[in-house]
């Protein structure tokens, strides 16, 4: 079916035409309208100038067709696998920039004459909210987020209400750690499943974990996660070659039947010929006197059924020939579907491993800030100061920012927030002690310190 934007300018196009006195006002009101309806999203990225990087996800149409707008991820290399083309670079490129590069790309491989494309983004990069926060992990980015809604995301700051035993919550924070570790083996162990998956391979290698989890993968949990991961590997290699074989037997059958029709063909090509010539012989012997003219009508008949069989062998011919067609059609969707289906995944996995870490740091540093409190200590905090900071990825790499708690963020930042006891740095963000049921409201009665 037609996506409602594709409906919407058919029915103002068959208006517009099936009004006999439109002026070239109303003509050249659609034609702006039409530009708007596919490329304003994209107009309005390219003006914060925005570049798309690895981990975002944008939504591409073929305005042309009667398909619905895909998403498709970036992945690690920067490249979207569009469909037609296979891989595209457009990290580093703004949505304008993208969408240009994809319009040469499918007028340089003869795709479309003119493509006529939509594109824009459809999800960020995850945010990572990690430190002394209630909640931590990654967080779908918004633009206009601030450091201030981050930490509200995350569930505010963490506070050690006075009557905590802190050898409890040492305890609780070390069971905390070991759930955590289990995630980080489970992410990271599929992240290698879809890795050897991508690969074409069988097996796991320990290259296929990425190397920040390579640490965690030891002991008997990672042992049988890794046994999972290899059974699914295989069973979906196997469903895979599966799929695969049948549509390759089909294939390698319509294209036998190509081989048959065509040397039939040239059999009743010579015998439609041979008719051909029996028939101009006949009516020369007819004009001779030698045959009679039922003679020469019986002649002209087996010369028509011969260029009726001829017609039907092409035709068939043709048929075979776009089956041949679709069969290469289907295959090709088939391993673009299971590329593009592990990418995605893929992508979630690293995301779910980003956000373990990231909670895994947080509860180590939570158990080192109870560590070094006593219980008279965290009875007398009466105040908790904030102390913002960003770690973002720039051109020239992975640089530390102060933040205040109005700082803007960008997508795939990490803002690690610690509390720092009496201290009111500029940077930091001072917050008054809540206990009990208020505890609950702290994560919004933030405010900067002047």
């Amino acid at each position: 079916m037609l996506s409602s934007s594709k409906k919407m300018k058919m029915e103002i196009d068959m208006n517009i035409y099936n009004n006999s006195g439109f002026s070239w006002l109303r003509l050249l009101l659609f034609n702006i309208f039409t530009i708007w309806a596919g490329f304003s999203v994209a107009d309005s990225l390219d003006m914060v100038g925005y570049a798309l990087a690895p981990g975002d996800t944008v939504k591409f149409d073929i305005l042309d067709d009667e398909k619905d707008p895909i998403e498709l991820p970036i992945a690690l290399d920067g490249s979207i696998q569009a469909p037609y083309i296979g891989a595209v670079p457009i990290a580093g490129l703004a949505i304008s920039g993208a969408l240009k590069e994809l319009s040469r790309r499918y007028s340089d491989q003869q795709i479309f004459v003119a493509p006529k494309l939509a594109l824009s983004v459809a999800a960020y990069r995850p945010i990572y909210v990690m430190g002394d926060v209630r909640q931590p992990g990654a967080y779908d980015f918004k633009p206009q987020i601030t450091v201030e809604k981050a930490v509200a995301l995350a569930g505010g700051q963490v506070i050690a209400a006075a009557a905590d035993d802190p050898v409890l919550a040492r305890a609780r924070i070390r069971g905390e750690l070991e759930a955590i570790e289990a995630k980080i083996v489970g992410a990271a162990l599929s992240f290698a499943r879809l890795t050897a998956q991508l690969a074409g391979r069988d097996e796991l290698l320990d290259e296929d974990v990425p190397t920040i989890a390579r640490p965690y993968i030891t002991g008997p949990v990672a042992a049988s996660l890794r046994g999972v991961e290899l059974r699914i590997l295989t069973a979906g290699n196997e469903s895979f070659a599966m799929q695969e074989g049948v549509l390759m037997a089909n294939l390698e059958d319509a294209q036998d039947e190509i081989a048959l029709l065509e040397e039939l063909g040239r059999k009743v090509e010579r015998a439609v010929e041979l008719s051909r010539a029996d028939l101009e012989r006949a009516r020369e012997l007819q004009r001779r006197g030698i045959q009679t003219l039922t003679e020469v009508s019986n002649v002209e008949r087996q010369t028509a059924m011969e260029e009726i069989r001829q017609l039907q062998v092409l035709s068939d011919l043709s048929a075979a020939r776009r089956n041949v067609g679709t069969l290469k059609s289907r295959l090709a969707e088939l391993v673009q579907q299971r590329r593009v289906g592990a990418l995605v995944e893929l992508q979630i996995q690293n995301t779910n491993l980003a956000t373990a870490i990231a909670a895994r740091r947080a509860a180590e540093e939570q158990l080192a800030l109870l560590s070094s409190m006593t219980v008279e200590e965290l009875a007398n905090n009466n105040e908790i100061v904030l102390d913002f900071t960003i770690r973002r990825q720039t051109d020239d790499g992975l640089v530390e920012l102060s933040a205040a708690a109005t700082t803007p963020a960008a997508p795939g930042d990490v803002i690690v927030v610690r509390m720092i006891g009496g201290s009111t740095r500029p940077t930091a963000a001072t917050l008054p002690r809540n206990d009990g049921a208020s505890r609950e409201d702290a994560g919004a009665s933030i405010s900067a310190v002047r």
